[in-house]
């Protein structure tokens, strides 16, 4: 057999370009949003353990959500009350998922603000998807305290867990993160709108009152809300509920045994505000709305869902001037105040909580017109509100404080507002501010913009007497 010489095999020299193109190409984790397609209304997923004995709560977090500013962004800034208290949130792991890659990254804490590190830059209409895993001790709420302490709260019989998970801040101007200082007084939040779908897992005979409510099976319960403010629930083995219905919204009031009475009083009361504030602001903007009785003397709006003072059902009496008709009548109102059409809550909280206070005279003024002069008597002037409607959560020591004066001098100033204008050139006004600020959060420029257009008026000298920074048309 011929012997056959085999050449030797050359040696091939791979430039670097050369090796990198033979790689297999990145895997790509999250798909850019296609030309065109607008803003990404961030959507929220959590799957929420509940340890009703103990007080705790175990949570996933999933946030997937987009760079709809013309900025690169580095970091992204989520706000988190319960970050205020020590030992109350505990957060374990922060996993942040760009285009391109995933990491789990090193975070900081700052008050109430949690910086998040991308792994690599987010350009504007890139997604970007954050998980967190953290746990909450669920504090002890004084049943005499006010809010926002006792937002998140356990009391006897119930607890109460509102304002109480990560959020994204606002970005402001293509220029930063919206960042502010926990103050104890009002509402020190600002709320982008997000879509929410929950899980929470738990002992079945815990009663939840919750928005949104999917199903329920066992241990298990699912809830979904969209273009919300956030999510929040109140939880008890004591709870009743009753169930009503107005222009096809489902009403569900939770309360404690022996406050009957009093939960179909804010049935009640809900049904005719719902009715009388679809009339006058738009149609109501969720698909139904929660009641529940908590745990402490204050209340509180969230979106789909109102928690109401235990003071004010313990003290119900059967007349419409009582302090329950009014709180229900206001928190009904931040349905459309707060809820459709929000605001920076900590600098200008004027902006919703006017319209919130008003809707109480317009409520009496509706259906009892001979309560209003006593409303304006016992809910603003007995507490001589004085200075500018303008100022922030910062300029109060209290939240006491902050009802009285800011509340009363906000609607003071809406009621004169309307006078000045005539109800038909006011309430167009407020519907066509409602429909701006839809989904949105809305800036006394905003608001100011839009009033100087809707009226030939010349409400220079009204607006110079309840405005420090005073704008000018």
């Amino acid at each position: 057999m011929p012997q056959v010489e085999i050449p030797p095999t050359p040696t091939v020299v791979v430039a670097p370009t050369a090796l990198r193109s033979e790689r297999a190409p990145r895997r790509r984790l999250l798909d850019p949003l296609p030309p065109g397609t607008g803003r990404l209304v961030p959507r929220v997923t959590m799957d929420i353990v509940l340890n009703y004995l103990d007080r705790r709560l175990q949570v996933t977090q999933d946030m997937l959500f987009a760079n709809d500013t013309a900025m690169i962004w580095d970091e992204v800034v989520l706000s988190v009350l319960p970050a205020h208290q020590t030992g109350v949130f505990v957060l374990d792991q922060v996993e942040v998922t760009t285009v391109w890659r995933r990491e789990v990254v090193a975070y900081t804490i700052d008050g109430i603000m949690l910086h998040i590190p991308l792994p690599e830059q987010v350009r504007p209409g890139e997604p970007v998807a954050i998980s967190l895993i953290y746990a909450m001790k669920i504090p002890q709420v004084d049943p005499a305290g006010w809010l926002p302490e006792g937002n998140l709260g356990a009391g006897e019989w119930v607890i109460q867990v509102g304002d109480w998970h990560p959020t994204l801040v606002p970005y402001l101007a293509d220029e930063a993160w919206q960042t502010w200082t926990y103050h104890p007084v009002g509402d020190p939040v600002v709320y982008p709108i997000a879509d929410y779908d929950v899980q929470i897992f738990g002992d079945p005979d815990v009663i939840i009152a919750a928005p949104g409510l999917v199903s329920e099976e066992g241990h298990v319960r699912r809830y979904r809300i969209t273009n919300a403010r956030g999510f929040a629930f109140l939880a008890s083995p004591d709870y009743l509920v009753t169930e009503s219905s107005v222009h096809g919204i489902t009403l569900r009031t939770y309360y404690l045994p022996g406050c009957a009475r009093a939960a179909q009083a804010t049935l009640d009361t809900a049904a005719q505000a719902i009715t009388l504030y679809d009339d006058l602001y738009g149609s109501y903007p969720t698909p139904g709305l929660v009641i529940a009785q908590n745990a402490y003397v204050g209340s509180m709006e969230y979106s789909g869902l109102i928690s109401l003072s235990d003071r004010a059902y313990e003290r119900y009496v059967d007349n419409p001037g009582t302090l329950l008709v009014s709180l229900t009548a206001h928190e009904v109102a931040h349905q459309w105040w707060y809820g459709a059409v929000g605001s920076d809550q900590v600098h200008e909280p004027w902006l919703d909580e006017a319209f919130a206070k008003y809707s109480e005279q317009l409520f009496y003024e509706r259906y009892v017109p001979e309560l209003v002069d006593w409303w304006w008597e016992t809910h603003v002037y007995r507490y001589d509100p004085e200075g500018p409607v303008d100022r922030t959560i910062y300029d109060f020591g209290s939240t006491p404080e902050y009802f009285n004066q800011l509340y009363g001098q906000a609607a003071r100033f809406l009621g004169d507002l309307r006078g000045q204008m005539g109800d038909e050139a006011f309430f167009r006004f407020v519907r066509a501010y409602r429909g701006q600020g839809e989904g949105k959060l809305m800036t006394g420029e905003d608001f100011f913009d839009l009033l100087f257009v809707s009226t030939d008026e010349d409400l220079q000298p009204l607006i110079d007497r309840y405005f420090e920074a005073v704008p000018r048309k």
